[in-house]
């Protein structure tokens, strides 16, 4: 295995997890919204139904 590939792909996988992290404290509410989804995922509530439980839709 090629282990600058590997390295390649870590940093790429940081990287995006980073922005990502940003993206969502930056946002109005981004903590909360995020708090609502770890929260909901464990407590076992299906993916589908966490945008309806967070109230992540702007309606």
């Amino acid at each position: 295995m090629n282990w600058d590939v590997v390295k390649g792909v870590l940093i790429l996988l940081l990287a995006v997890s980073a922005l990502g992290t940003a993206f969502v404290l930056m946002s109005a509410s981004g903590p909360d919204k995020a708090g609502c989804i770890a929260r909901a995922l464990k407590s076992g509530i299906p993916v589908g139904n966490i945008e309806r439980v967070c109230r992540l839709l702007d309606k």
